[in-house]
């Protein structure tokens, strides 16, 4: 019975997704397995225009990815990929889909100093998940009350170092409200010569990162695509694993993920 499932759900995959590469893509990973000590993941493609999951892959270095997605045909047929701020999958993109613009995913752009805030914080609350400044220092400004922001502001005058890395996510996410391509590009510099000010290691770290990634995150202003999608996906495998209590065969687990997001 067990093998009869899995060659029935290899015959749906394959008569289901059996087109070449969509214009748009999305790529990310996801946690997988442990073994021997170590972690392994697995690198999920995204249909962003059919709103589907296109392939699954072991691993997510340039060449086990290549290895794995290279029998796929239309690879010229790639416009947008999305992706994390990942040196490997950057790479693997610029080898493996040579029409392809690489957009950074804004969502992760967003978060890159929310690490640095929650050690901050932790270090003057003592607290790790249960205080309300939790809550007010990561939720976007924009979107608190004014009671709120004055609270804010009343707390973070005590914590110079505190209300410098906020301050500077705040500007994170007033950049991407910027209207327009041209806009974005100056508002980008703009940002980066402030932040170039700044003593602070995360904000010294955050810069070098934009100056990087200059290029990827100014494609989001000409697409407006994000990873949104790819990280639902992503949610999806997680169930999928929670199900079946882990999976030893990674061939087994694709075809389950590919059967639940086709």
């Amino acid at each position: 019975i067990y093998t009869v499932l899995f060659e029935q759900l290899d015959l749906r995959v394959k008569s289901k997704i059996n087109y070449p590469w969509p214009s748009s893509i999305g790529i990310d990973e996801h946690f997988f397995t442990r073994r021997r000590g170590r972690a392994e993941f697995v690198t999920v493609f995204t249909d962003h225009g059919n709103k589907r999951l296109r392939e699954v892959a072991f691993g997510k270095t340039k060449d086990e990815l290549k290895s794995q997605v290279g029998n796929v045909e239309g690879r010229e047929n790639v416009k947008n990929v999305t992706l994390d701020m990942s040196d490997s999958y950057r790479s693997f993109v610029r080898e493996f889909f040579p029409n392809a613009q690489m957009i950074a995913d804004k969502f992760h752009v967003l978060r890159l100093l929310t690490p640095a805030i929650n050690k901050a914080r932790v270090a003057i609350t003592g607290d790790k998940r249960k205080s309300p400044l939790r809550w007010l220092l990561l939720k976007p400004r924009h979107k608190l009350k004014y009671f709120e922001r004055d609270a804010i502001d009343r707390w973070l005058i005590d914590y110079p170092e505190l209300k410098e890395l906020y301050w500077a996510r705040e500007a994170l996410f007033t950049f991407y409200r910027t209207k327009g391509s041209e806009r974005a590009k100056r508002a980008l510099i703009r940002l980066t010569d402030h932040l170039a000010h700044s003593k602070i290691k995360a904000i010294k770290t955050l810069r070098r990162t934009l100056v990087n990634w200059r290029i990827e995150i100014l494609n989001y202003f000409k697409t407006g695509l994000t990873n949104a999608r790819t990280e639902g996906f992503n949610n999806v495998a997680k169930l999928v694993q929670k199900r079946a209590y882990g999976y030893t065969s990674f061939e087994n687990y694709r075809l389950r993920l590919l059967n639940a997001c086709c």
